[in-house]
């Protein structure tokens, strides 16, 4: 065995040198790449400017600036100073310990200390008070006089505030802190009535009250780097000339949030949330037969829009009951029974025009739903029926989607989709959240669905006229409070398919030709070892029946070296032979992949792909080493010209080039010692297999050269 292994090892290492030597896709040494200017950039934290989470990502203006600058600069940043503050970076910048820092203005001051880029951007000062102050009244100066502000050490917006309140007539008193972090924890914590900073802060639960002294702001660099300052305006004005408005793109970005719209209630909007209280509750209707959209599960309304509606009213506190309608019919009659319905969460509305001649109050839009066309795997494209509900709206979009398609009338969509896995349609046109669901949760794997860009439909919730329409305006402001992906995330409670729900026999039911490779695999390898098994077994009885009888050793010797010969043409035979299921194995467990598997599903897969290439691996391996043990690897060296050697095996690749998108090139100069002392047929079969390697691993599009000197 130890003889055995060593062989292995030595083949195994020739291989390598060879290929080394001969091989065709030459490795180069990478070439030293130049050397990027680092750059430090003083990087102090302001919410909105410059920002860093736990994990150390950045975000915020400034940080987008900087990496949109690095797009036409060769420049690696260095960042210096996030818990520093405004004062400590010009202090840095001015000793020399950072290179830059953005977001300055231009002051007398700062003109005969540094040098300042191109403009970055537009800011101005505001003075911002927390979002529930009700006697400091935006515009009435009168409501100023006295109140406690917080402002920021080395700030020039300080100057211009002083300026501002003389010019109001009103009187403050200052409060003086070194970061912005320190002025809001301030003003929530009531120790400051109002706080004045740049508009480059990203406000939080504060409500601006007054905007003064808007100003250009820029870079900064020490005075008389003019190097870096010419590399800095560069990048500026290609951003200028590429990126069109890029400065509003970055501050709609950081700023234009709904935290920087007043979204506090107005005295009038308290009065009328209080009218909703427990003993009165505002009645909520939607559909029950828009599943996951809408839906009555025991005479409780579930669904993404009820999920939605109860985030905005509880952040209202709006006190609210969903009225629970079993079905369409009943629905529809809630709809017109304005004594019982006070509000509809689910109304299609383009525009305002319908809504004004039933005298409704409209919020703004806060889904738009996209339609999916739901269909079987094996459809072939052309939908000859199609599955419907008798509804005037839906029947409009068959005829749209499928015109002169026959329709089958349902009674609800979902029994459209399963009118379509039974085969009774083809196709059924649905929203898309409701395929999505339906599809994830199909066993059968039967089932698709494919995402329409058109039509699309705006959905709103409409205040019935017998209701104060001013609700409207309160639940918008709620929407707008709302996290951007609530709705999407929302819809993943009920869309997204739980590993937990499929069984076994779901699992074979869905992958029934991974399922029998599976089982192929696991009873070559019971085979294999049964064999290996009964090998050992005979082995051993053959060495007992020696030792026994010294006259039977060398009888028993020989039948042990037949039984050898006999094992190694076995496995060279069965090499071949199972090398052609592998690769099946192989390709049909990647075309599962591409099929959007679930994870667990791919997992396996993975775990199979991973098996499959190790098995392969050693089948090969058993094949050298087979022909090693049977001599017939034999190594003749002769006089023979490498240019015919190579012109083969360069024959023999354009064929593997077949059907395939590669270019190959060859670059071959004249040879200085054409002849050598070589075995032809081994040389042309190490580059042969070197060669098919490249092919077989080179993507369509690729590139493969061959070179010899």
């Amino acid at each position: 065995m130890i003889s055995r292994a060593k062989k292995y090892v030595a083949v195994l290492l020739v291989f390598v040198c060879v290929c080394m030597i001969f091989s065709p896709l030459t490795a180069y040494a990478a070439e030293d790449s130049s050397q990027h200017e680092t750059v430090k950039v003083g990087f102090f934290a302001m919410d909105g400017y410059h920002m860093m989470d736990e994990e150390g990502n950045r975000s915020g203006y400034g940080y987008d600036f900087l990496r949109l600058m690095a797009r036409y600069w060769d420049v690696d940043y260095e960042y210096v100073g996030y818990d520093q503050s405004w004062d400590d970076m010009q202090q840095m910048l001015e000793d020399g310990e950072i290179d830059m820092v953005t977001s300055a203005r231009k002051t007398p001051d700062r003109e005969e200390k540094f040098d300042f880029s191109r403009p970055i951007g537009t800011n101005y000062g505001m003075l911002t008070v927390r979002s529930d102050n009700s006697t400091i009244v935006d515009g009435d100066y009168s409501t100023y006089n006295g109140m406690r502000v917080a402002l920021l050490n080395g700030n020039t917006r300080n100057e211009e505030f002083a300026d501002f309140a003389d010019n109001k007539g009103f009187t403050y008193v200052p409060s003086y802190f070194d970061t912005t972090a320190e002025m809001e924890e301030a003003l929530q914590s009531e120790k400051v009535d109002a706080i004045v900073t740049s508009s480059l802060r990203k406000t939080n639960n504060e409500r601006i009250v007054d905007k003064f002294g808007s100003s250009d702001f820029y870079v900064i660099v020490k005075k008389g780097n003019t190097e870096l300052l010419n590399e800095i305006n560069y990048a500026i004005d290609q951003m200028n000339a590429v990126e069109g408005d890029w400065k509003t793109t970055l501050y709609n970005k950081n700023y234009e949030s709904i935290e920087t719209k007043n979204l506090e209630y107005t005295e009038q909007e308290k009065s009328i949330i209080a009218q909703y209280s427990k003993d009165n509750p505002i009645r909520v209707l939607c559909d029950p037969t828009r599943y996951p959209y809408s839906y009555n599960e025991n005479g409780e309304m579930k669904g993404i829009l009820p999920d939605y509606f109860r985030k905005i009213a509880d952040y209202a506190g709006i006190s609210y009951e969903f009225l629970t309608p079993a079905t369409r019919d009943e629905y529809i009659a809630y709809q017109k029974n304005k004594e019982t319905t006070d509000m509809s969460i689910d109304a299609r509305l383009d525009t305002d025009n319908y809504a004004e001649t039933k005298e409704w109050g409209i919020t703004a839009p806060y889904i738009t739903m996209q339609l999916a066309k739901v269909t079987r795997r094996d459809f072939d494209g052309e939908i000859k029926v199609v599955a419907t509900v008798d509804q005037t709206a839906s029947t409009s979009i068959a005829d749209a989607m499928a015109p002169g398609a026959e329709k089958l009338m349902c009674s609800t969509r979902q029994e459209m989709m399963e009118a379509v896995r039974k085969g009774k349609a083809d196709a059924a046109f649905v929203y898309y959240y409701m395929a999505q669901a339906f599809v994830n949760s199909d066993t059968t794997g039967t089932m698709a669905y494919t995402l329409l860009e058109q039509p699309t439909f705006t959905y709103r919730m409409v205040v019935s006229s017998t209701e104060n329409h001013a609700l409207a305006g309160i639940l918008t402001k709620a929407m707008y409070a709302m996290p951007q992906n609530l709705v999407e995330d929302l819809a993943a409670r009920y869309t997204t398919y739980k590993a937990a729900e499929l069984t076994f026999v779901d699992w074979i039911r869905l992958h029934p030709v991974a399922t029998v490779w599976v089982l192929l695999i696991f009873g070559w390898l019971l085979t294999t070892m049964a064999v290996i098994a009964m090998r050992l077994s005979a082995r051993k009885k053959a060495q007992k029946a020696a030792q026994e009888k010294a006259e039977e050793m060398a009888e028993l010797a020989e039948h042990a070296q037949a039984a050898n010969k006999a094992k190694t043409a076995f496995l060279s035979h069965m090499s071949h032979d199972m090398r052609t299921p592998m690769n099946a194995i192989m390709g049909f467990t990647g075309i599962a992949m591409k099929n959007n598997p679930s994870d667990e599903v791919k997992n396996c897969l993975e775990k199979i792909d991973e098996s499959s290439e190790h098995l392969l691996s050693l089948i090969n391996d058993v094949l050298d080493l087979t022909r090693v043990e049977s001599g017939k690897v034999k190594y003749n060296p002769v006089p023979a010209d490498l240019k015919s050697i190579t012109d083969s095996a360069l024959d023999i690749t354009k064929g593997f080039l077949t059907n395939r998108d590669i270019s190959f090139k060859i670059q071959r100069e004249e040879a200085k010692i054409p002849n050598v002392l070589v075995d032809p047929v081994r040389l042309r079969d190490v580059l042969v297999n070197i060669l098919s390697n490249a092919v077989k691993f080179t993507p369509d599009g690729g590139t493969i050269t061959f070179e010899a000197w």
